[in-house]
């Protein structure tokens, strides 16, 4: 009843599986926006660290975060099981990125990263995965970091939600604290980011050699993204699936993998 109920609170707070409040956030348009000169919206990068990690304390409260010392033995275990994998990364990627790789038990199948270096990998998505094919997935969202996708979509998220008034209205690297309704707003436009084509082959490519770097076969990298083709096959139309969000953020599997297949 338990495990029901933390699902529940995380499909109304964060809706990770469908968004409709917001509209879908093409990251890569905002950041051209950005890059081309509006003022009216800028944060510095201990702002945005600022910001990303009140978020993620939000949504680390708002889920049951997997640790070792839970009372369910179930959820010890992924906890257990995703540390071994995290071992396997070389100690000054993580130091360089902050990286806080955690999971998450509930009901979606999905990955996500923040650009303050918070990963969190959602149990099904380990349920579905061998350790390679999950440590090239960790591998694929730390691309998303050293590519700023998740800055870019950090701040698209907040030009998105009613909270471009309030980031940066403090001044100086100071940020101002967000209320819980305000995170919970940011949470589920955060949810609604939706990666371009590039971006995703980037952290691709940024898995497979990542991959390499911990001394594993970098085919995981293709593999985890068959594991997801399997289920879009599986699931039938993506549009009418409960897997829509997973499959719109994650385009064109098919073009993806054999991508990494000729590597």
């Amino acid at each position: 009843m338990r495990k029901i109920l933390f699902a529940l609170v995380f499909v109304a707070a964060c809706s990770f599986s469908a968004h409709a409040q917001f509209g879908k956030i093409k990251v890569d348009k905002v950041a051209s926006a950005v890059s081309k000169g509006v003022k009216s919206f800028t944060l510095t990068d201990a702002e945005l660290k600022g910001y990303a990690d009140q978020s993620t304390k939000w949504e680390d409260e708002h889920n049951h975060l997997c640790k070792t010392t839970d009372e369910y033995e179930n959820t010890k275990a992924y906890a257990a099981r995703l540390e071994n994998i995290v071992a396997n990364i070389p100690a000054d990627l993580v130091k360089e990125y902050n990286l806080d790789i955690k999971a998450y038990h509930v009901t979606d199948v999905n990955a996500f990263a923040r650009p303050n270096g918070s990963i969190r990998i959602f149990t099904p998505l380990m349920d579905l995965m061998t350790d390679e094919q999950i440590l090239g997935v960790i591998g694929h969202e730390i691309g998303h970091v050293v590519n700023k996708d998740s800055k870019d979509a950090y701040v698209a998220a907040l030009r998105m939600s009613a909270l471009k008034e309030a980031a940066g209205a403090v001044g100086g690297d100071k940020v101002q604290a967000l209320t819980d309704s305000q995170l919970g707003d940011l949470t589920e436009a955060l949810g609604n980011a939706q990666f371009s084509q590039k971006q995703e082959n980037g952290a691709d490519d940024y898995g497979y050699e990542f991959l390499k770097k911990c001394g594993k076969d970098p085919s995981s990298m293709a593999g985890a993204l068959g594991v997801l083709l399997k289920l879009q096959e599986e699931a039938g139309s993506p549009e009418n699936s409960k897997f829509n969000k997973l499959f719109s953020s994650h385009p064109d599997l098919k073009k993806r993998i054999e991508r990494l297949n000729k590597k």
